[in-house]
């Protein structure tokens, strides 16, 4: 079996020994996210990453909603909870982790779905985002950033605005399904007069703030000075990102009021369904920025990564 690994290959007989809601899948597209090369190795998997779509090969005995020949896409997460690694010929799949992949999306699509868009749903749940909401979506360029602006506007937010460098301006506009240029404000972090005026004209002014960028890598922290924007008593931030302190605060139930740090549930199915609705509704898909499956590609894939030059997800076709 071919596999982008982090030691030794995976056995194939591992892969085919199913327990009762496991799904053997025939990969057609995996995507890689930024937790990928942050997860050290003793809690991830040898083969690499989660997101991943294809074929069903062959289903445990308890799995009912899923056929040999089904296409799926979801995250490469098996019945004990851990990770099988996307990034391979085959991979296994709890049934609660996958969802059937819709006709008019294609597979490469599909595949870089599961990890930014779970993300971005919870998140703004968490924020709840409801039609009319006033929506701030920092790092609004990156594959989070985009599933945040996408969803925002399905989910029925009046106001979306969306921090970036001013380069990406024209991208995300693309990507939002935001028809009117006016409907979608866009400030250039790297622009300290817009960024400072920005603050000082929407003190109060937000439901939800999902914050994609702090703590991503290179010490960007938005949440003590984006705090104030939020709805007194009632706005809710929202990050996916962090300091260990922070980490250490939500671990020990200290986190502060109208804050929230989201970890991804597990369990994803229903999720995936919605997400596929919410995007067909709007007319949207993820950017890719496909890559070869070979040593090359996969290096390439990760440096990119880690250089946060992505727009957008990285997808590997597998066929």
């Amino acid at each position: 079996m071919t596999a982008a690994i982090r030691t030794a290959p995976q056995p194939q007989d591992s892969i085919t020994a199913l327990n009762p809601t496991e799904i053997l899948i025939k990969v057609k597209s995996a995507a890689v996210n930024p937790v990928d090369y942050k997860l050290p190795r003793l809690i991830a998997s040898k083969v690499i990453r989660f997101d991943v779509s294809g074929v069903v090969e062959k289903v445990g005995a308890d799995v009912k909603d899923f056929q040999v020949g089904d296409d799926i896409f979801g995250r490469a997460m098996n019945s004990k909870g851990t990770i099988s690694g996307s990034l391979a010929d085959y991979t296994l799949a709890n049934m609660e982790e996958v969802a059937k992949k819709p006709k008019w999306l294609p597979f490469d699509h599909a595949a870089a779905l599961p990890t930014a868009y779970l993300t971005g749903i919870q998140s703004l749940r968490a924020g709840n985002v409801k039609e009319g909401s006033s929506v701030l979506v920092i790092g609004a360029s990156g594959g989070c950033g985009i599933a945040g602006v996408q969803l925002a506007k399905a989910m029925g937010a009046s106001r979306i605005v969306g921090i970036c460098s001013g380069k990406n301006f024209e991208f995300v506009r693309e990507m939002s399904g935001i028809e009117k240029v006016e409907n979608l404000e866009l400030v250039d972090y790297t622009d300290d007069e817009a960024m400072n005026n920005f603050k000082e004209k929407n003190v109060g002014k937000f439901d939800c703030i999902y914050d994609t960028a702090t703590g991503s890598g290179k010490g960007e922290d938005y949440v003590s000075t984006m705090t104030k924007l939020l709805g007194e008593k009632t706005g809710e931030y929202v990050q996916i990102n962090g300091s260990p302190s922070t980490w250490t605060r939500h671990f020990m139930g200290k986190t502060p009021s109208q804050r929230t740090l989201i970890l991804t549930e597990s369990k994803g199915k229903a999720d995936l369904e919605e997400i596929v609705s919410l995007l067909e509704s709007s007319n949207v898909k993820p950017h890719l920025d496909m890559k070869s499956f070979d040593e090359k590609g996969v290096n390439e894939g990760f440096e990119q990564l880690k250089g946060r030059r992505t727009k957008g997800k990285i997808v590997f076709n597998m066929d």
